[in-house]
């Protein structure tokens, strides 16, 4: 059983929520790849942001319905989802391992973005310096309490919706229908292409059931705010690169560090650039907070489950946050920005998000079969043919971007999984010799946690 004192302080109100999700939706994959997905797809990056709404949205459903469970009061995302659904640890553990790995590299990814954009204004700037004053920053007010999270995101995210005004509402008046003739430019082939790369942008709504264990009635209120988190990412992403693509070549686009704030400059004075370059800075910096829930709060319930050692679920006294999980993962995002690795362990690691939907998927349409007194615990609660309806085009899509995307890390992807099966398998050694009851605790989470 958890101990009582061990826990995680619900903080975290409705508001923190939609700051959470939109604040790492709308960051470095809008403001980063979307000029780097031009050189593939031409001008119909658009249209592949527009195709990937009922993608995501039936992404975010699957989620919606776990963390209306009794589920969704504990941090673990989709680890608890699927290890408790098919009652094996491994299966969750293997699955997260691999997001795990992603984040890490996106986070130190985007802090170095963030170090990058900040030379728009100082071009004597050092990426890696910034990036790191950036990340440690960051990580002080992750470890000093959920509140203050909460709080710093929600403004920085108040910037980033400003900066975005400034860019699309004078922008579409700007726009140039000539750039989008033809609407395929590179045919379809290059549009589909260029989805898995674009996928980095959505890819880390998910990140809000991390926070599950620190959100005031979380099975209540989260499931309404996901979907409508993505609804409304979606059509940020859809206007952003409408108008981004419409005032100026994708070829200009796909060679620039600063697209957003290039395309800005077309049609608005220096000033106007200047804030949607701001803009582009905090929507790194909301993303990075964000991201940063993502290692910590899975190193902690791994250890909770005692699959990693029990030190890695230490709450700090004052502050109820798990402070050894926070110093830990700082530590190596800082060595993978020093490093310049984050890049190679981000695209290694993408496929294990692919994957962790892929199953996340395969775990909604199973749910009422093999865990249904769960699936009559859920708030949220589609009927069967929905479920097989929502579940089937996740399985579907994601994978197909796990099919054409593996074979370029396989080795990689196969080296990282052997590594965290024997972290398991290790962790688990190690409980069992402490006389640690993974069954019990296996079933913990339907009986307990509603209090």
């Amino acid at each position: 059983m958890i101990n009582k004192q061990n826990k995680l302080r619900r903080d975290l109100g409705p508001l923190s929520g939609y700051a959470t999700i939109i604040g790492i939706l709308v960051g470095a994959g809008i403001f980063r790849v979307t000029g780097e997905a031009g050189a593939v797809a031409g001008s119909s990056v658009p249209l592949a942001y527009l195709l990937f709404a009922p993608i995501i949205i039936c992404t975010a459903l699957t989620y919606s319905v776990f963390v209306s469970t009794p589920l969704g009061n504990r941090p673990g995302g989709a680890y608890i989802h699927i290890s408790r659904t098919f009652k094996n640890y491994y299966l969750g553990f293997i699955a997260m391992w691999m997001k795990l790995l992603a984040f890490i590299g996106a986070i130190a990814f985007m802090s170095t973005s963030f170090g990058e954009y900040l030379t728009y204004f100082y071009p004597t700037a050092d990426p890696k310096v910034w990036a790191s004053i950036a990340l440690i920053f960051f990580y002080g007010i992750n470890m000093v309490g959920i509140k203050h999270y909460g709080h710093i995101q929600t403004f920085m995210l108040g910037i980033l919706i400003i900066s975005i005004l400034v860019l699309v509402l004078p922008g579409l008046f700007a726009v140039d229908l000539s750039y989008y003739d033809p609407i395929l430019p590179k045919g379809i082939g290059g549009l589909m292409e260029a989805m898995p790369m674009l996928f980095f942008s959505y890819a880390g709504f998910e990140t809000l059931s991390q926070i599950a264990g620190e959100t005031k009635d979380p099975t209540r209120t989260l499931p309404m705010i996901f979907i409508r988190g993505v609804l409304i990412s979606v059509v940020i992403f859809v206007l952003m690169s409408f108008v981004a693509f419409g005032v100026l070549p994708a070829e200009s686009l796909a060679t620039s560090q600063s697209a957003m704030a290039d395309a800005a400059g077309v049609y608005l004075p220096k000033w106007g650039s200047g804030i949607v370059a701001i803009g582009a800075m905090s929507a790194f910096l909301t993303s990075i907070n964000g991201s940063i829930l993502v290692p910590s709060r899975m190193f902690f319930v791994f250890s909770e489950d005692r699959l990693m050692p029990p030190i890695l679920s230490k709450i700090h006294p004052t502050w109820r946050t798990p402070y050894v999980s926070l110093i830990i993962s700082a530590v190596i995002c800082i060595a993978l920005i020093w490093s310049k690795s984050a890049i190679f362990l981000l695209n290694t690691g993408l496929v294990g998000i692919f994957i962790i939907y892929l199953i996340q998927g395969i775990a909604l349409i199973s749910l009422p079969y093999v865990n249904p007194s769960l699936y009559e615990s859920a708030k949220f609660k589609p009927p069967i043919p929905a479920l097989w309806l929502m579940g089937g085009i996740v399985i579907l899509t994601m994978g197909y971007f796990t099919f054409i995307t593996l074979p370029n890390v396989f080795l990689w992807v196969l080296i990282g999984g052997l590594i965290g099966t024997g972290i398991y398998w290790m962790g688990k050694s190690l409980g069992k010799k402490e006389g640690f009851d993974y069954e019990a605790r296996m079933n913990q989470d339907l009986i307990e946690e509603i209090e």
